[in-house]
Parts: structure tokens; C-alpha cells; sequence
């Protein structure tokens, strides 16, 4: 899982995650170049492995999900 709050309006780079959900603001997410925006309260599933990109305005929280190989990365202690 990912916590964000974006501090200014900007544009990621081409990533994959399978979840998203958009606390505050609005997040324009960008697959196969067809622009989705997703607004406060919404949240989006992306099929897995499906490569994206995004823009997100100042002041917009949003919260993560990954899955896959990314998750194995994860380690957690006691």
C-alpha cells in the first residue's frame, strides 16, 4: 500500500499497480491513451500488468494498492 499527497500539480511515469482510490482532488489516470479521471471518493481497477501513467492536481491524496511481484518485496518484522 501507498499513502500520497501530492504537494504540486504534476504527471508520473509509465508504472503498474492494480488498485487505486482517490481520498481528496482528482488523479487523471492514463492507459492505452485514453485519459480516465478518477475523483474523490472514486477508485480504480487496474487489470494487472496493464502499464499507466497519471496526473494529479496540488492538494490530492490517494491511496495504492500493488500486488505481484512488487508485493514479494515487502518484508515485515516484529
Amino acid at each position: 500500500m501507498a499513502f500520497w499527497t501530492c504537494r504540486e500539480t504534476a504527471a508520473s511515469a509509465t508504472h503498474v499497480h492494480e488498485y487505486m482510490l482517490v481520498v481528496l482532488g482528482c488523479y487523471t489516470l492514463i492507459i492505452n491513451g485514453e485519459r480516465i479521471p478518477v475523483k474523490a471518493g472514486e477508485e480504480y481497477f487496474i487489470p494487472r500488468s496493464v502499464e499507466h501513467s497519471g496526473e494529479v492536481l496540488t492538494g490530492t491524496r490517494t491511496i495504492h494498492a500493488f500486488g505481484g511481484h512488487r508485493a514479494n518485496q515487502v518484508q515485515f518484522s516484529n
